[in-house]
């Protein structure tokens, strides 16, 4: 589109002038290509992608799926394991309590357990539920487990938790009488009068993968947290998963189409 005067030579400054100046058209582009690639790159992992929820029941209208279950190797031990209530929830809804008897006789452990849970999608997975409590400090206590495709129950490390976590630790000199007990175990203890919001991270699974949530509530021999009629109650538990990001190639590729566009219009340009 540029013509040559009719006096210059290919050494004529206007024709330099003209070549510098496309020169620096071409240049600009290739920095845009560029710049283009690299800011898809850092947004492929810079940029959370959005949490969708999978699962979640607020045990208003029923036991959510959860079904529960008692071990007391040692035989008779006190009343009163998980039960689904409607008004043990917060603010009087629907939602699981265990107690408020345990603690008087023989260790025991109450156990509330999920259905089993489909992940449609690959991603990282977060737990959260809203629960109060009163454990004996330090011999009592609370702790979550999840199971990964029917395996055995593994706990939720406290170091999981983004929120409101585990309270503290069981006595590792209490012998509960059988093997496997609480002793040791990180585990929400003491006193929690008010409902709050806990958060964990539970790892990253793949589509097609099953989970289980458990809650594992123990008391030792004797001895209750400061409300006997208090225990354990849980509400609003949900299962969120955070999708695998686009791949770094997929921004490439759009970049790539981009810089395609971008070479056409300088041939037709030239």
């Amino acid at each position: 589109m540029y013509g040559l005067p009719s006096h210059c030579t290919h050494t004529c400054p206007h024709f330099s002038i003209v070549l510098s100046l496309k020169e620096r058209i071409v240049m600009t582009k290739h920095r845009v290509i560029l710049s283009v690639a690299v800011l898809g790159l850092w947004m492929t992992n810079s940029l959370p992608a959005s949490a969708a929820t999978f699962f979640s029941t607020d045990f208003n209208t029923n036991d959510g799926g959860f079904t529960q279950s008692t071990v007391n190797p040692l035989g008779a031990s006190p009343s009163g394991p998980w039960t689904h209530g409607s008004t043990v929830g917060v603010g009087g809804s629907g939602g699981w309590t265990a107690g408020p008897e345990e603690g008087q006789g023989n260790p025991v452990e109450h156990l509330l357990t999920s259905s089993v849970i489909s992940l449609a999608d690959s991603g990282a997975v977060s737990l959260s539920f809203d629960h109060r409590y009163s454990f004996e400090q330090g011999w009592d206590g609370g702790q979550v487990l999840v199971s990964l495709n029917g395996g055995t129950f593994a706990p939720v490390s406290g170091a999981s938790f983004t929120q409101n976590g585990y309270s503290g630790t069981i006595q590792t000199n209490d012998d509960w009488g059988y093997t496997d007990d609480m002793n040791g175990l990180d585990v929400f203890t003491g006193e929690a009068a008010t409902f709050g919001s806990s958060l964990a991270n539970l790892g990253s699974f793949n589509a097609g993968d099953t989970l289980q949530i458990r809650f594992r509530g123990g008391w030792d021999w004797n001895g209750i947290g400061s409300d006997p009629s208090l225990g354990w109650q849980i509400d609003n538990v949900a299962l969120s998963v955070n999708p695998v990001p686009l791949p770094a190639a997929a921004w490439l590729f759009g970049s790539g189409v981009i810089g395609l566009g971008a070479m056409a219009r300088r041939k037709l340009v030239a």
